[in-house]
């Protein structure tokens, strides 16, 4: 998609006419195409829905962002937590252990032995179980904030895809009316005649 974009902005800036499918322009920019073929109520909707899509993806990724920078900040203040260098696992760990002793014995236990903190900074104590569970309470809203944006990301693909068949059947259809022909048979004085009017 990347690479269409930027062969057409190229092409433009060098003054080459080029001349583009309304499909290309829909998968390009939902409405696109539909404004190309003079369907403005439909362009204005996928238009629309793409706006709202985008601004809503944002939104939830921002506030995804903004929960985990605080829950970070919250493990940090209440549990003595190092938040450089941490993956996802290891916050999902800190909120459902304790402690890091916890942890680990529990997971000694399983023989899940590669998933035992044996590093320094690895090290978490929380100073309240009240704190623990509101940690995995933001922690969680976070995750599902992201997991939102990313159905968000998804919708948006289904209406570029949507607004291309769209354009699609608009272009065929104009195509059609403009190729069809209309046959008409009248009684004349002269006789029968057939008229194809294009």
């Amino acid at each position: 998609m990347i690479k269409i974009i930027l062969f057409l902005f190229i092409s433009l800036l060098n003054g080459q006419n080029i001349i583009i499918h309304p499909f290309i322009k829909s998968a390009i920019l939902p409405g696109w195409g539909e404004t190309s073929l003079n369907s403005k109520k439909r362009a204005y909707t996928f238009s629309f829905i793409e706006l709202s899509l985008w601004t809503s993806y944002l939104g939830a990724y921002s506030f995804s962002f903004n929960q985990k920078r605080q829950y970070e900040t919250f493990a940090a203040e209440h549990a003595g937590v190092n938040i450089n260098g941490k993956n996802h696992s290891y916050w999902v760990d800190i909120g459902n252990y304790i402690d890091m002793g916890q942890h680990n014995a529990e997971h000694l236990r399983w023989r899940l032995i590669d998933e035992v903190y044996d590093q320094e900074d690895d090290k978490w104590t929380w100073d309240s179980k009240e704190n623990m569970k509101k940690f995995e309470t933001m922690r969680i809203n976070s995750d599902m904030l992201l997991k939102t944006s990313e159905y968000i990301l998804g919708a948006i693909t289904l209406n570029h895809i949507l607004s291309s068949i769209d354009s699609l059947y608009l272009s065929r259809l104009k195509r059609e009316k403009e190729f069809s022909f209309y046959p008409l048979i009248g009684i004349y004085k002269n006789g029968l005649q057939l008229i194809i009017i294009f």
